[in-house]
């Protein structure tokens, strides 16, 4: 009975979220938004009151190697897709670079010979990960499978030096659900309740992971379920099957956690049976969370498939009874942005938008699969670690699921982009609290210049389009300058209106 209670009540509260998933929309705002000094990225329309001649262009990470860097073999062993890499340069008998994933601790590579448990890696660098890898044996068993090693480092300042780290994962044993463990070190780990779950859940609703929000200053996490579910998707064909969705929890201190809220279900602008296979790799940039959504398409099979995987994927009886007018592939999977500015409610972008994609080569370790997990900020740039499969969902699950990573610059996920035609983009009316901005842009070969008008839209004088320097390079933050100093309009309400010709704007930063 309280099996169906919590359904009813993720039900509800889908559908009361459910219109935050729709697209990018931006909530009416009727006071000015207050830009404190922060960096403002242009993911979503929260931003843009009035937009013309410019299209928004989400960024795809670059692949800069051939192989990745954690597989199969002894040394690594992995064997799921769920892990996590932080940096942690504060320990120097230690490398920079900490990872902790799942392996299988059988050397038989053979499918269905495996035994889930938590290894942990290191690197100097980032990109090589030579192991071998250690067993944290100090996260007891509970059963032969383990998903998720989803940590969080709260930094060498947290108060209780015993639960500097906390780590969220599942075990399916004797009890079925999200564990909780902490950790002075990331090695050496405690269990929480002794193990018990957090969530009561079914077998199979097993990828958890969790981050710290510290703009409302709570833990949340993100948790699978899996269900019948109907709906009609965009080829406007009515669906039922048995597919994987996504709900939030909240805690202060990662051991109490609130009711699951459901946040995400496919609907009629979603191709295919698509699914979420969880939200990760989370970053706090300004007023939003920023994320990475896995999307399974168990519907489709990549370039080349052999039978053997699309055979692996294809269920019993049960599933397929459940699966009404499904046709199974060999499963593939892609990456999509995912944000929220309220902590609660997230966004997503659609199949027409990936993020990050297969490698469409026949045979390559990622053709696919493409997930991304983990987000690590070095320098200008943004390593982004992901999971690669090369023939489907199930198939050769202990050595074709690996690891590894791409690079993408700070902040550039999304662009809003002009052409040779020259494109305006206006602010909902905002208040400055800074002495200065600075844009996150490519504009070689072109040119991109702001000017600062009153609420009503009038050009207020100094703060011109004529008056503004252009800018015409490529650059992370690069200031703007006016004939006026932005300091004379401190606390004025205005709004801000970008022309660019010939290049891309991802953000701007009030300093």
């Amino acid at each position: 009975m309280k099996r169906e209670i919590w359904l009813l009540m993720g039900w509800l509260s889908f559908v009361a979220a459910h219109a935050a998933w729709a697209e990018h929309p931006r909530p009416d705002v009727h006071e000015p938004i207050v830009l404190e000094k922060a960096v403002h990225l242009l993911l979503d329309d929260y931003f843009i009151a009035h937009s013309e001649g410019v299209e928004r262009k989400v960024i795809s990470p670059q692949r800069f190697l051939a192989e990745p860097i954690v597989t199969g073999a002894l040394q690594h062993q992995n064997w799921q897709p769920f892990f996590t890499v932080l940096p942690d340069p504060t320990v120097p008998s230690r490398k920079p670079f900490r990872m902790w994933y799942n392996v299988d601790v059988f050397d038989d590579p053979a499918d269905d010979a495996w035994y889930g448990a938590t290894g942990f890696l290191e690197s100097s660098d980032g990109i090589r990960w030579t192991g071998p890898y250690e067993r944290l044996n100090s996260l007891k068993d509970d059963g032969s499978v383990r998903f998720g090693a989803s940590v969080v480092d709260d930094g060498p300042s947290h108060p209780t030096t015993a639960e500097r780290y906390k780590m969220l994962y599942f075990d399916a044993g004797r009890q079925v659900g999200p564990r909780v463990a902490f950790s002075p070190d990331g090695l050496q780990w405690t269990l929480y309740d002794g193990g018990k779950p957090v969530h009561r859940v079914n077998n199979g609703e097993d990828i958890w992971s969790a981050g710290f929000d510290p703009l409302r200053q709570r833990y949340f996490l993100i948790g699978k379920v899996e269900g019948p579910y109907t709906w009609t998707n965009a080829e406007g064909k009515k669906l039922t099957a048995n597919i994987r969705r996504s709900v939030t929890s909240f805690s202060r201190d990662f051991k109490t956690w609130s009711e699951p809220k459901l946040v995400f279900s496919p609907d009629e602008k979603d191709s295919g049976v698509t699914q979420s296979y969880g939200i990760d790799g989370f970053s706090v940039r300004g007023d939003l969370i920023v994320a990475f959504l896995r999307v399974l398409r168990d519907d489709l099979s990549p370039e080349g498939v052999p039978p053997e995987a699309v055979a692996s994927n294809a269920g019993g009886k049960a599933e397929r009874r459940t699966n009404v007018g499904v046709e199974k592939g060999a499963g593939m999977g892609y990456t999509v942005l995912a944000w929220t500015r309220d902590g609660e409610t997230w966004q997503r972008d659609r199949h027409t938008d990936k993020f990050f994609e297969p490698d469409p080569r026949p045979g390559a370790w990622d053709h696919a699969m493409s997930w991304v997990g983990s987000s690590v900020s070095v320098g200008d740039e943004v390593y982004l670690y992901y999971a690669g499969y090369r023939w489907g969902h199930k198939y050769r699950r202990s050595v074709d699921r690996q690891l590894g990573v791409v690079k993408t610059k700070r902040d550039r996920f999304v662009a809003r982009e002009a052409g040779n035609n020259a494109g305006t983009i206006t602010t909902p009316t905002v208040t400055l609290r800074a002495d200065t901005l600075a844009l996150n842009v490519d504009a070689q070969g072109g040119a991109v210049r702001v000017q600062i008008t009153t609420a009503g839209g009038e050009p207020i004088p100094g703060f011109r389009f004529q008056d503004c320097q252009p800018i015409a390079t490529d650059s992370l933050s690069t200031p703007l300058a006016w004939k006026q100093p932005l300091s004379a309009l401190r606390g004025r309400s205005v709004r801000l209106e970008f022309s660019l010709k010939n290049a891309r704007l991802f953000a701007f930063e009030s300093r």
